[in-house]
């Protein structure tokens, strides 16, 4: 029973050990963005991806949510949609919203982006990643990660919901909010990319 027990001499030493590994470990370095801190690097498939840039949405006064996009640095920002690299976009909300209304508000969008030819391309695996859509409430995380080779994820506060196949469905579905010619907002936009 003794040995279960540590002494004070043991106890002591195991708490310096734990002290010197925190003062060598270095702390996870974090940008603040309208108020929510997003991590400078996170890492996809054990490759490092560098935060490119972030902003708040709002929908007429109504603050929806502070984004962050994570993008190599070797990519220009007006290939960033484009470009088959590993790529997230992290979204906290700032008030609850559905996931019916995930569902219809990205449907809707899509449908003003993208032809009815790509739209069909996309259909199945657009009705299998909306159906992973859950309620949210404020201080929740999405996270859209697209893993080049394998596909497009959506996590809520970090875990995993549903991987979707194929770059086309990640070039869709991060168009809502980088698209060239229409996205959600262009002023967003261009703080994600790091055109502002």
């Amino acid at each position: 029973m003794s040995r279960l027990i540590p002494s004070s001499r043991s106890a002591a030493t195991f708490a310096f050990v734990l002290a010197l590994f925190a003062a060598l470990v270095p702390a996870q370095a974090d940008t603040e963005i309208n108020g929510v801190r997003f991590a400078d690097t996170i890492t996809i498939d054990e490759t490092p991806v560098p935060l490119r840039g972030g902003r708040l949405y709002r929908y007429t006064v109504f603050r929806v949510y502070v984004g962050a996009l994570y993008v190599p640095e070797d990519v220009a920002p007006q290939d960033v949609l484009t470009a088959d690299v590993p790529k997230r976009l992290e979204l906290e909300y700032l008030r609850s919203i559905s996931a019916e209304d995930f569902r219809k508000s990205g449907n809707t969008l899509l449908e003003d982006q993208q032809s009815g030819d790509t739209l069909a391309a996309l259909a199945d695996r657009l009705e299998t990643f909306n159906a992973a859509y859950r309620d949210m409430e404020a201080g929740d995380r999405y996270a859209l990660e697209y893993r080049p080779g394998r596909g497009t994820r959506l996590l809520q506060n970090g875990t995993e919901l549903v991987e979707v196949p194929g770059a086309d469905f990640a070039e869709a579905y991060f168009g809502i909010w980088l698209h060239p010619d229409n996205p959600l907002s262009t002023r967003v936009r261009d703080a994600l990319i790091g055109a502002s």
